[in-house]
């Protein structure tokens, strides 16, 4: 006896879809521009020019105590810093990890905003917000001690925070950003023992807005 399934007809597989056409297309953006400013970092640096990392870490670094003493806060006042720090990393691993967080959470904390313009912007708008209070917590906790702190950290914990709303509402977001918080929180109280050099406040600071104000960025940006 032959089987009789055997001359059935195997169901149709469903088309795969690329994975740019899963991403955000404000996501695809921000991703470029900080890959393409590394990318022009090391290349100079590699071949004995430094003027442009100098030239970044004078618009971008958000510097503290004796560093900003030397080299000032920065243009405007240090506001253009505050939130161009984004784009400056301190070297490749540095810069892939931040943006591994990007990826993975920024096309679920964009989805909200809507497609077009202005869903765009309101992205934009939660995303800087979240690396101007990182930048602000970091001043404000390391004022007197001599630092840079850059990379697009600060405003990928807000990411973190907001994939938490996009995805689960509020109880997502406490699952995923509680254990985080409190995780910085401690390292916070132990690094003046271990000396990292991460920004765990300027975490705090991101990780902070995506909790408490990404519903409101939803709010005022969506499409009704």
């Amino acid at each position: 006896m032959s089987d009789p399934g055997q001359d059935a007809p195997n169901p149709p597989r469903a088309p795969r879809q690329p994975v740019f056409n899963a991403m955000s297309p404000a996501i695809l953006a921000l991703a470029l521009v900080i890959v393409a400013t590394q990318t022009l970092d090391w290349w100079s640096t590699a071949h004995g020019d430094a003027g442009f990392h100098n030239a970044l870490v004078e618009i971008a670094g958000v510097r503290t105590g004796a560093v900003a003493e030397r080299m000032g806060p920065g243009p405007l006042g240090g506001i253009v810093p505050a939130f161009a720090h984004v784009f400056l990393h301190f070297g490749w691993v540095h810069m892939l990890l931040n943006l591994g967080v990007v990826l993975a959470f920024g096309s679920a904390a964009a989805r909200p905003f809507g497609p077009g313009l202005r869903g765009a912007a309101g992205f934009f708008a939660f995303f800087f917000a979240c690396a101007g209070a990182g930048a602000g917590l970091h001043l404000l906790f390391h004022l007197n001690e001599a630092s840079v702190m850059a990379g697009a950290s600060t405003a990928a914990m807000g990411l973190w925070a907001a994939g938490g709303w996009a995805q689960g509402g509020r109880t997502g977001m406490l699952r995923l950003s509680v254990p985080l918080l409190g995780l910085h929180v401690v390292m916070v109280l132990v690094d003046p023992w271990l000396n990292l050099p991460i920004a765990w406040t300027g975490h705090i600071g991101g990780l902070l807005v995506g909790m408490i104000a990404y519903p409101a960025f939803v709010r005022v940006f969506a499409r009704r």
